[in-house]
């Protein structure tokens, strides 16, 4: 019988659950509890853990769980720091294109995939949701203090109403 196999796309978060000495199928299971998830149903179960692997957030408090049960090493800090680094700026992959040109409209107004993205005219701009992701991931940092921070919390307003769902 094959063994599951739970492939994760973001390194950092890799290294650091292989240095806390945990296996993936443990953290596996540590995520589904600390996200609540009580169904037995294959497909839940799955989408829940996808969702642990892509938030950070519910990693970094998985890992300092373990690290908090042991010896803190100065390598393991470093690990949980990298993923907390990586954290400073919130993904918005996976959101819906609305929201996006909203963000676009209101936080990046001269960029012009934001200005382009339904005119056919412009076509490495229509209806390139990579490319609108992109620009505003990388331009969501050029933002000042305030900007970001407010930002930030719509983003995660966003996400947190799409994880209750």
């Amino acid at each position: 019988m094959l063994k599951r196999t739970y492939d994760i796309k973001n390194g950092e978060l890799k290294q650091a659950i292989e240095k806390s000495g945990l296996e993936l199928r443990e953290f596996a299971t540590m995520s589904l509890e600390k996200m609540n998830v009580k169904s037995k149903k294959k497909r839940i179960r799955q989408k829940a853990l996808k969702r642990a692997f892509t938030q950070n957030e519910v990693a970094k408090e998985i890992l300092l769980m373990v690290q908090g049960g042991q010896k803190e090493s100065k390598q393991e800090e470093q690990a949980v720091q990298s993923v907390v680094k990586t954290e400073s700026h919130v993904s918005v992959r996976g959101l819906p294109v609305t929201f996006l040109l909203k963000l676009g409209k209101k936080y990046l107004k001269d960029e012009d995939v934001v200005r382009f993205y339904y005119n056919a005219e412009k076509e490495e701009f229509y209806k390139n949701k990579k490319l609108l992701e992109q620009v505003i991931e990388n331009s969501s940092t050029n933002l000042d203090s305030n900007e970001l921070s407010a930002y930030q919390s719509d983003v995660k307003a966003e996400l947190e109403k799409r994880a209750k769902k």
